[in-house]
């Protein structure tokens, strides 16, 4: 499967749905915020994948994986973290162009 050819909204299916962790591994390395942080939303996604997306250069994934119950690292936010960090909506449906909360 090459995944230069998917569409975003394939991607973030893949990111959500797989059982692969092969193709976790390789989603979890997308240079796309929204793929790395849908990968959360998936209930195979393994410990390790989920520690190293604690420090993803972008707080909108870090943030979230540090909440995930398989996060084992620990990491201090600013005391105010903004609403689209803190997003809980579905990335699969997610516009934040027209976001209604900002």
């Amino acid at each position: 499967m090459n995944l230069n050819t998917l569409s975003l909204s394939e991607k973030l299916e893949l990111a959500i749905e797989t059982t692969e962790q092969a193709l976790l591994e390789i989603l979890s390395t997308s240079p796309e915020v929204l793929v790395r942080r849908a990968i959360l939303r998936n209930r195979n996604v393994t410990a390790s994948i989920v520690d190293k997306l604690a420090y993803d250069a972008t707080e909108n994934v870090s943030y979230i994986a540090c909440l995930h119950t398989k996060c084992s690292k620990l990491r201090t936010f600013n005391t105010v973290v903004n609403k689209c960090v803190r997003c809980k909506l579905d990335e699969r449906h997610l516009s934040c162009e027209k976001c209604p909360y900002t």
